[in-house]
């Protein structure tokens, strides 16, 4: 199955492991594991590389990090970005979030 045009980077489930989310050159992909069908595409204008990404407990958002210097928000169900975090100054190549409704 290819899912990316071009580079693939890296892979993570969702900490319910129903979600499979996929970062790459052009964008980030999420899918659904127990079907193999894409959910959603995150893509927002202007965006290149997305180096990483991180799920949070509740499996219903992701935070992806990529070389136009922004950390994001998702809404998995929508597909939509809820907030940008700026105010870096180089790419972002990785991204962690520690969710304190699971600790």
């Amino acid at each position: 199955m290819k899912v990316h045009k071009r580079y693939a980077l890296k892979c993570y489930f969702s900490p319910d492991s129903s979600l499979l989310a996929t970062t790459s050159s052009e964008n980030a992909k999420i899918f659904q594991v127990s079907t193999f069908n894409q959910l959603t595409e995150l893509n927002y204008s202007g965006q290149r590389w997305v180096w990483d990404a991180a799920f949070t407990g509740d499996s219903q958002y992701i935070f992806t990090a990529s070389s136009d210097n922004l950390a994001r928000l998702w809404n998995l169900e929508t597909g939509q970005c809820k907030r940008e975090y700026n105010g870096h100054l180089k790419p972002l190549t990785c991204v962690a979030y520690r969710d304190p409704s699971i600790f």
